[in-house]
């Protein structure tokens, strides 16, 4: 930078972060660095690319154009904000922050266009499936009200909602996660300074409260998955939706999600490397043992190229159809040959393959530290997050107790 920023106070660079412990299963964020009068903030930029996609001399993208464009802008959008503060003007990061990411487009307050910009942000980072859960809150929100200030946000407006979609028929869950939501949306209002924190969601949450241990988790019982094993000569539709869900079962109860999007270069040694989707940025990568039942199953679909089940066409489209036709081959299988689900019943789904898993291995007495990395479940509690990883003897010999 130059000798006026340093009187002024003010650097930033925009480069790839590529730290390992930033890395996802996108590549790496793309993030503006900056610091002002002694303090320093990291603001993601909200794209993602892998090293050999990014030219580290100039700090810009190889082949993306648009993204290229994009990051120029930037640069000169914070030239402008250093030639303000030399002219006098005050600024904060919480201000430079809010000029990089378009929050000064926010106008008179206004909850619905804020919430809109959030939603923008997560479709530009590829999180389409969470852009879609949170547009659904908003349109549900202006249902009840189609005009909103933040200034209008209180308990009063909040509890009437909430009453009102238990009264037309909606389960406490489902109004549980449009309030929770709403109230991410506030909150990031909050963290960008937009507006400050009135807590208005304070109380509004009473009676929906959702607690993960008054609901008993679906499992199949060992025998059933004995069952799926034992299969074949089914349709092919039908006899793949029984491969992947015992596939998604040998690895830990991974997401379809994750399995379906998995690419070759994340199968190393008899190994399979998971980035959870699910968990954003914030995931953490972590292997199982591919199995010899697993392999036989993946030698059915596997593909050469980038991914390694690359005849599954790899856009969100093409996955939530893919995931639809698995759902109704499971449900189809499940009422063909009765199998039951414990401990209340109800239908073989994704998330059963998870928590069968996991119930399997409580049923073995298997410790709950190393049920979590086998699962992929990051340590974030203070008693356990110091801990070292278990060897990788260790994990095999327990996921091996669990799934044979």
């Amino acid at each position: 930078m130059c000798d006026l920023c340093a009187i002024y106070m003010l650097n930033y660079k925009i480069r790839l972060d590529v730290r390992e412990s930033e890395k996802t299963t996108r590549g790496f964020l793309v993030c503006l660095f900056v610091s002002l009068n002694g303090k320093r903030k990291r603001i993601s930029l909200g794209m993602h690319f892998m090293p050999e996609d990014w030219n580290f001399e100039k700090q810009l993208p190889k082949k993306n154009k648009l993204a290229e464009i994009i990051i120029k802008r930037k640069i000169l959008l914070l030239d402008e904000i250093f030639v303000e503060i030399v002219a006098g003007n005050k600024y904060t990061l919480i201000d430079v922050k809010n000029r990089i990411l378009g929050i000064e487009e926010v106008v008179e307050k206004n909850f619905y266009t804020f919430f809109d910009l959030i939603i923008q942000e997560k479709i530009r980072a590829g999180k389409l499936s969470t852009a879609e859960i949170y547009q659904t809150a908003k349109n549900q929100l202006m249902l009840y009200r189609q005009q909103l200030l933040f200034t209008d946000l209180d308990y009063n407006l909040l509890s009437g909602f909430k009453i009102w979609k238990l009264e037309t028929g909606n389960k406490k869950n489902t109004v549980h996660t449009y309030l929770r939501k709403i109230k991410f949306i506030y909150n990031e209002a909050v963290r960008r300074g937009v507006v400050d924190d009135l807590k208005p969601f304070v109380g509004v949450f009473s009676g929906i409260s959702v607690k993960s241990n008054r609901t008993k988790k679906r499992y199949i019982e060992k025998h059933v998955v004995y069952f799926l094993e034992s299969l074949n000569a089914l349709s092919p539709a039908d006899q793949r939706a029984v491969h992947l869900w015992l596939l998604l079962f040998y690895f830990g109860g991974q997401s379809l999600k994750d399995l379906y999007f998995v690419k070759n270069k994340n199968i190393s040694k008899g190994r399979v490397f998971f980035n959870r989707v699910k968990l954003d940025d914030l995931g953490y990568e972590f292997d199982i043992k591919i199995v010899e039942k697993a392999q036989k199953i993946i030698n059915i679909y596997k593909t050469p190229g980038e991914y390694l089940f690359g005849d599954w066409r790899k856009d969100e489209v093409g996955y939530k159809t893919f995931r639809s036709g698995f759902r109704r081959s499971l449900l189809k299988i499940q009422k063909k040959y009765n199998l039951e689900v414990s401990p209340k019943g109800g239908n073989i789904t994704i998330s059963v393959a998870r928590h069968t898993f996991g119930t399997l291995g409580k049923f073995l007495f298997i410790e709950t530290d190393l049920l979590r990395e086998l699962m992929g479940h990051e340590r974030s509690d203070v008693d356990t997050i110091y801990k070292a990883k278990y060897p990788e003897e260790i994990r095999d010999e327990a996921h091996k107790k669990i799934i044979f």
